[in-house]
């Protein structure tokens, strides 16, 4: 269980918090993520008891669910699509929460419904959605659309969730925007190089974080 954790970008350990009723009649836990995200609450039984999401998507989930490994069933979709060749599979009972960067947005796709999205904005679908990828066309749109050469396709019936800045786009564009020499520049005060006892320069700024709660 654990090696299939590992494969779908979790944890090999997974805490197990179990309430005593010891305080009252409930419990509580407080939950955040490694990245400034939303926390969506996925009850699985209001979508046919299964949904996929894409690697270390999950946050924490009801005892009653299982965490599987799903595979694309598309060698072009795990290349191209940008979620890669295994995917988690969360099935049962009880509710998942899921994280996602950006603003998130849920859409019930009708039977033969398609829906092209970019890559990397998948979070998570209910199981028989089919998920695909397809090569954009048109020279001007490859060069110029900035969505690169594929985008990912979804068709239904049935839920998806999709988010609007997937974390490795964030990362992409603030690397992006680092001096090639490395570092922020802060100032650094330096005894005698001015004569003063003031201030050398600015304090560096605090740290952003996001987190939510259930």
């Amino acid at each position: 269980a654990g090696f299939k954790r590992m494969l779908t970008g979790q944890s090999v350990f997974i805490s197990d918090y179990t309430y005593d009723g010891s305080a009252g009649p409930c419990g509580y836990v407080a939950l955040g993520t490694d990245f400034p995200s939303k926390i969506v609450r996925i009850p699985l039984q209001e979508y046919g008891g299964k949904i996929i999401c894409q690697q270390g998507a999950l946050l924490c989930a009801s005892h009653t669910v299982d965490i599987n490994i799903e595979f694309t069933k598309k060698f072009s979709a795990g290349f191209f699509g940008g979620e890669g060749f295994v995917l988690q599979g969360l099935s049962g009972t009880g509710d998942a929460l899921v994280k996602a960067g950006g603003a998130l947005i849920r859409k019930d796709l009708r039977e033969g419904e398609r829906l092209k999205i970019s890559s990397g904005c998948l979070v998570a679908f209910q199981d028989g959605v089919e998920f695909d990828v397809e090569q954009v066309s048109g020279f001007k749109n490859v060069i110029f659309g900035g969505e690169g050469l594929f985008l990912t396709t979804l068709t239904g019936p049935g839920a998806v969730w999709l988010q609007g800045q997937p974390p490795q786009r964030m990362i992409s564009e603030i690397a992006r925007r680092v001096p090639s020499g490395g570092g922020i520049g802060l100032a650094v005060p330096i005894p005698g190089m001015g004569g003063g006892t003031g201030d050398g320069g600015g304090e560096g700024g605090g740290e952003s974080t996001g987190s939510a709660s259930t």
